[in-house]
């Protein structure tokens, strides 16, 4: 709860509320409430529930399908399955912070430093959009019925891009290549991609980069925009060119 960083000014998404322990938590610390469950049974039971609450607003259905309103901050525990999923939507939200109780794997994923064992192509993609911050474990004795893994609570807060981001469709085909190869020499496998996707300028562009001799893994999501920014100028520029000549 506290990770939440909640204020009476605050409208809270809960996805997934269940039985609606947490979302009572929410409703006595933020200002309204929208819980979103997709379950029909449970739906009906949490607006049973909470139909003297006028800052509690339950959503029954697909938190992906269903028109939301705004929100400011969101805060659950939401199934495991949809979780790559609600990252994606928050990240394509206007929000300000999300505490969110996820699968341990998954949240170290989210928030690794490179080189790790656990940094990849999720965490670039993710971590060039947010930032994310491990708050801690959370034991499966927590949860009836006890489940298989072990859970972790983070926060996500939006990042300013800097560098902004010139071509995230080709920011995103870059990271993905590369990380086909994660433990190779970034030079080597960034020549390959060049020379598959730009054979012309294959060699003016990697001449540009410089990447050195780390490998893929070791490269920081800053420095994917940057070589990403780097291909994109320099196709520009190359266009630039073949317009005026």
């Amino acid at each position: 709860m506290e990770s939440g960083q909640l204020t009476a000014k605050d409208t809270v998404l809960e996805v997934g509320p269940g039985l609606g322990f947490l979302t009572s938590a929410l409703a006595d610390n933020a200002g309204r409430v929208v819980a979103v469950e997709k379950d029909r049974t449970l739906a009906a039971y949490l607006k049973n529930k909470f139909s003297n609450h006028s800052n509690i607003v339950v959503l029954e259905g697909d938190v992906f399908k269903v028109t939301l309103p705004g929100f400011d901050k969101i805060v659950s525990s939401p199934p495991y399955n949809i979780s790559s999923k609600l990252v994606l939507m928050i990240l394509n939200s206007k929000y300000k912070l999300a505490s969110l109780l996820l699968q341990e794997e998954f949240a170290g994923r989210l928030t690794a430093a490179s080189g790790s064992r656990d940094y990849g192509r999720l965490t670039v993609m993710f971590q060039s959009r947010a930032q994310a911050r491990f708050i801690d474990k959370v034991s499966r004795d927590a949860f009836y019925p006890k489940p298989r893994v072990e859970s972790a609570i983070i926060t996500v807060t939006p990042k300013d891009e800097d560098p902004p981001i010139k071509n995230r469709e080709l920011f995103t085909d870059l990271v993905r290549s590369l990380f086909n190869q994660r433990r190779r020499r970034l030079s080597g496998v960034l020549a390959r991609y060049l020379k598959k996707c730009y054979p012309e300028h294959a060699s003016v562009i990697l001449h540009r980069i410089s990447p050195g001799e780390r490998r893929v893994f070791e490269v920081t999501p800053r420095e994917f925009v940057t070589y990403s920014n780097q291909i994109e100028d320099t196709l520009s520029e190359i266009g630039r060119d073949k317009t005026v000549s």
